[in-house]
């Protein structure tokens, strides 16, 4: 596995050759790719400042509003093959999205058809380009607190849509925060069949002083802060599955947007060196 880098995950709005000099310079080996900004441009020229920069492709995420009304979902479906060819000629296989776990309007089930019916031609079109489709669950408890319906929110959850969509290059974004605060454990490392079912994986740390119930998806902490989170478990779940891809720091650390870029940066990054077990 290998450090990777995006601005937008630690608060900052930067272009693709902001992200890769930011990248050079504090020393990542991967860069998040923005498929819908950068596909009009030629992909050999995206290669080329890539390769430059021994930069690797970090994964992109899902173009399609799977969740909006039918006509939305019919028209990101149309340009969805012009997305993972782009994606496939700069040699980026990691395709992500995540799940919201709950509705006021459907239930378990009308949800989980919605789902199946939607992602799975998704995943059929991103399979036919060989790119891996991982799907993230939101752990938190309090995410679904006073919502009508709860969703998927689990690993065992996620499992289950994944034998309902059947193709053979789903996965899921490994995010030690959705995986701490959603129960799983150690042992559970044992259901995800192989390495290259964790597509992305994200660090971070869970604030002090907060009920388990109360804790919100947006205020985290940077990696291994307090140390509340299970991150050196973590890692060596992924490491004793093999896991071979990004992992990008995703603290939503409000702190860090008052701060110069740089040295937010140079902070993050600081963090991610401590908890790195290699």
């Amino acid at each position: 596995m290998y450090k990777a880098f995006y601005a937008g995950h630690i608060g900052f709005s930067k272009t693709f050759e902001e992200d890769v000099e930011t990248a050079v310079k504090f020393g990542y080996e991967g860069v998040h790719i923005d498929i819908v900004g950068l596909s009009d441009r030629d992909p050999a020229e995206i290669r080329e400042i890539l390769a430059k920069n021994n930069l690797k492709p970090g994964g992109f995420v899902l173009p399609v509003n799977y969740r909006e009304g039918q006509d939305v979902f019919e028209a990101d479906m149309q340009k969805l093959p012009k997305y993972c060819e782009f994606a496939r000629e700069i040699g980026d296989f990691r395709c992500m999205t995540w799940l919201i776990p709950w509705s006021d309007t459907l239930t378990y089930e009308e949800n989980f058809e919605l789902h199946r019916s939607r992602l799975t031609p998704i995943a059929k079109v991103l399979e036919d380009y060989g790119i891996r489709f991982g799907i993230e669950f939101v752990g938190p408890p309090g995410e679904r607190k006073g919502k009508k319906y709860e969703f998927i929110h689990n690993l065992d959850g996620l499992i289950r849509l994944w034998d309902a969509i059947g193709t053979s290059n789903l996965g899921v974004i490994m995010d030690v925060w959705h995986w701490d605060l959603a129960g799983q454990t150690y042992d559970d490392f044992k259901k995800i069949p192989g390495k290259e079912w964790v597509v992305i994986a994200h660090i971070n740390d869970m604030p002090k002083g907060i009920a388990l119930e109360d804790q919100q998806d947006l205020s985290r902490e940077l990696p291994g802060a307090t140390g509340l989170l299970r991150i050196d478990e973590f890692f060596d779940g992924l490491l004793k599955l093999g896991y071979d891809g990004p992992v990008y720091a995703e603290p939503f650390y409000a702190p860090l947007k008052e701060m110069p870029y740089d040295e937010a940066v140079k902070v993050v990054t600081d963090a991610i060196n401590k908890v790195w077990p290699l």
